[in-house]
């Protein structure tokens, strides 16, 4: 790594506005992200997302962008000595960084269920000279079996989810929080979820875009039924937001989801090589097809928010861009 990018890098964030304190800008200069991917570091330097695998159903793994990362450990509000859980890897990264931040004295955990992504992150981390201890495990039950009842200080799911799962909460201590996307597949909100004695505090810490914690998700393809009935589902919702739907509008979108959740989950899917005839007679385009009296009027909003892009605030001079087709795993 050139300490001189990661200098420059972090200073067009401070400009952009994302705060960056000292022991966050200290090991951010320390710690190498290349040694976290397989692929090229340079998405990095332009503060974009980061693959660092493929897996075997040809979903493209990634782990977040610069402006992500920071804004994150920004508002973890970590302390020496802490033990934190990550939930989803992202290839170590993330992990070694707060490893960096609680020191000799702290403990960093992480529970990968994705056996592919899991396998790579044990080999990186294995290479990786942590300051404190550093453990993998494929779930929480596993966590316990092997390390007994642990209570964290923090707790960070790094994927998309609809709510908080109860065993989550379960492993916080009082005066600790859990961070987390919460939302549907186009957008989330980051909460904060603070404890209190037996009370929970929420907090939302603005619009994110990340990829579903679930790894199989983002392995289906886009004309998978349930793929395109949550992201159907999930744009109606953030349209009522914004102009606020009319009935009629909201109950055929319901009954579009509707009718996609009854398609059974392993239709063939389409390639380069399908015929106009294959095409129309796919069951999924059949029900779009059926529906496109109100459907086809709304299809270029519907359009934008499925090619919804993430911003990178600490880019190259100049080089300001969205980068497109979020939602495929590639997180902010």
């Amino acid at each position: 790594m050139r300490l001189e990018q990661m200098l420059n890098l972090l200073e067009r964030l401070r400009m952009a506005g994302i705060p960056i304190n000292p022991l966050i800008s200290e090991v951010m200069e320390s710690v190498n992200p290349s040694i976290f991917t397989d692929f090229s570091i340079e998405p990095f330097w332009n503060d974009l997302p980061v693959p660092f695998l493929r897996t075997k159903l040809g979903a493209l793994k990634t782990f977040s962008a610069p402006h992500m990362i920071v804004t994150l450990l920004h508002h973890l509000e970590v302390l020496q000595g802490q033990k934190i859980i990550l939930i989803g890897s992202k290839s170590g990264y993330f992990s070694a960084l707060l490893d960096g931040m609680v020191g000799h004295d702290g403990m960093i955990t992480i529970i990968e269920p994705h056996s592919e992504v899991k396998y790579f992150t044990e080999k990186k981390i294995q290479d990786y000279d942590a300051m404190g201890m550093i453990n993998i495990f494929s779930s929480i039950q596993d966590m316990i079996e092997n390390l007994g009842v642990i209570k964290f200080d923090r707790v960070i799911i790094t994927g998309s989810i609809s709510r908080f799962p109860i065993d989550a909460e379960n492993l916080i201590l009082d005066g600790g929080f859990l961070l987390a996307p919460i939302g549907g597949p186009i957008q989330q909100k980051l909460i904060k979820r603070e404890r209190q004695s037996k009370k929970w505090f929420d907090t939302d810490l603005g619009g994110v875009v990340f990829g579903p914690m679930d790894a199989s998700l983002s392995e289906r393809s886009d004309l998978n039924p349930e793929y395109v009935a949550d992201h159907i589902e999930d744009i109606s919702r953030l349209l009522d937001e914004v102009i606020e739907m009319d009935p009629e509008t909201m109950e055929n979108m319901k009954r579009l989801v509707a009718m996609l959740r009854e398609l059974p989950d392993d239709i063939p899917d389409l390639d380069e090589f399908s015929t106009d005839e294959e095409i129309m007679n796919h069951p999924v385009i059949s029900v779009l097809m059926s529906q496109i009296d109100w459907l086809g009027p709304m299809w270029s909003i519907i359009n934008d928010y499925l090619s919804l892009g993430i911003s990178n605030p600490g880019g190259y001079d100049g080089d300001q861009h969205e980068f497109l087709g979020g939602h495929e795993d590639l997180v902010p």
